[in-house]
């Protein structure tokens, strides 16, 4: 083993050892953060690349929000058929408590649908913008207009149901309460009035009593039916208000992305022009060059031979 083998290995022995030392002072935040990215969650650690998992995770969060819009949208439609099937039990014969009360049930539930589904709406308008997502939003938007009109005119045929019940009652009531004002004049006892017909006479008052406050009752709960519902009406116009806004900034949205895509389709094309020119006026100008050097060359032969023949 010659010197230069013993220093070699010598040195390589300090190189390991050199290495071992700086595996030993790595600080401990530095092998955090290593182990951090090959088995943990990407988190962005100030001292380490930006993480590319963000973009995926705004994507996921982005289509989660339009898939569950959809199927809002879709479920706003269903409850519209089954309150299509509700309203025109109103009025008839399967005009019934346990439908009215089915009827409130899904009015309410289409009303929450929507709440959450305006939110949803805005909340897609704040994601990073595209012009495949403006497209997107879009239609949804869309879509949710039309469910919306779709609710408004069930809602408004109700009301005109309710209306037409709530003037039959009144009127029943009115009729109901003139009858048994005529059987309280007419209640009087005198020598012909047997006890029997007195207590008959007072047992239809009661009855008539009774009905009077059963409509009395349909009355006001048709009453407070009709103003829940027309205020549901005015909630939807200001949704179709604020939906009317945002399809309109979409619409901007989406003609301002498709400007900038043409600004930068001319602005490339204006620039190979330039450089189509350029190359152009280059090569003229190579040209010019040698034609130049050509005829420099020619006039120095033309002198050169001329001096030869005088010689």
């Amino acid at each position: 083993m010659s010197f230069n083998d013993l220093e070699q290995g010598h040195g390589s022995s300090r190189s390991s050892g050199n290495n071992r030392q700086g595996a030993i002072r790595l600080p401990g935040n530095m092998i955090h953060n290593t182990l951090h990215l090959r088995v943990g969650p990407c988190t962005k650690p100030s001292n380490v690349m930006p993480c590319v998992d963000d973009d995926n995770d705004d994507e996921k969060d982005y289509r989660a929000l339009v898939q569950k819009v959809s199927q809002q949208v879709f479920r706003i439609n269903g409850n519209i058929t089954s309150l299509e099937r509700l309203v025109n039990f109103l009025g008839g014969p399967r005009d019934t408590a346990d439908v009215r009360t089915k009827l409130h049930d899904v009015t309410e539930d289409t009303r929450n649908l929507i709440k959450d589904a305006t939110n949803d709406i805005k909340g897609l308008t704040r994601a990073n913008p595209s012009r495949q997502r403006k497209l997107e939003q879009q239609k949804l938007s869309k879509d949710f207009q039309k469910v919306l009109g779709d609710f408004q005119k069930i809602q408004r045929v109700s009301v005109s149901k309710q209306r037409e019940y709530l003037d039959k009652a009144k009127a029943t009531t009115a009729m109901l309460q003139s009858q048994a004002a005529e059987e309280e004049d007419e209640g009087g006892l005198d020598d012909d009035t047997t006890y029997i017909d007195d207590t008959q006479r007072r047992i239809q008052l009661q009855t008539l009593d009774n009905e009077i406050e059963y409509n009395e009752g349909l009355i006001t709960e048709r009453e407070d039916e009709i103003m829940g519902i027309e205020q549901g009406i005015t909630e939807l116009n200001e949704i179709f208000r604020d939906l009317g806004t945002l399809v309109n900034e979409q619409d901007s949205g989406i003609q301002s992305i498709y400007g900038n895509v043409l600004n930068v389709s001319q602005n490339t094309r204006q620039a190979a022009d330039e450089l189509t020119t350029a190359n152009r006026h280059q090569k003229n100008a190579r040209k010019n060059m040698c034609c130049f050097f050509l005829i420099i060359a020619v006039v120095a032969s033309v002198l050169a031979l001329i001096i030869v023949v005088a010689k």
